[in-house]
């Protein structure tokens, strides 16, 4: 039998795997839990025999451990070979996945508005 925190947080991956797949993730999936090398809780764009692109790591608690998140999603970044990692995390009295929080390092972030058009690109000096 499953505990009742295993059933949130699985509830709150699959809410959220659902919602990146109507967002323009149509093959977002969740990883197998358990596995001893974690690569995250979702991959949204897994591609067969290639590394996901991003990983999410969901959280579904009342108190947030940031420190330990943000360490953990490093290394679970880095184990599922992706380019990008977040936390998404379920807010307290929030339906909507859309409206959760995704969290993740401001290298990180900046990097992706890069990406997408704003700001300059760094120099190989600004980027070490």
């Amino acid at each position: 039998m499953t505990s009742k925190q295993k059933r949130k947080g699985d509830e709150f991956e699959r809410q959220q795997r659902d919602f990146y797949r109507l967002a323009g993730f149509p093959h977002a999936e969740r990883t197998r839990a358990g596995y001893e090398r974690d690569g995250g809780d979702i991959h949204l764009d897994p591609t067969v025999g290639l590394a996901p692109g991003v990983i999410a790591q969901c959280k579904n608690v009342v108190t947030p451990r940031w420190t330990e998140w943000v360490t953990g999603l490093r290394e679970q970044t880095e184990t599922a070979g992706a380019e990008v990692g977040f936390i998404a995390w379920k807010r307290r009295g929030v339906g909507w996945p859309g409206d959760q929080l995704a969290i993740m390092p401001m290298t990180e972030f900046l990097e992706l508005l890069r990406r997408a058009g704003y700001g300059l690109p760094l120099t190989d000096q600004e980027a070490a």
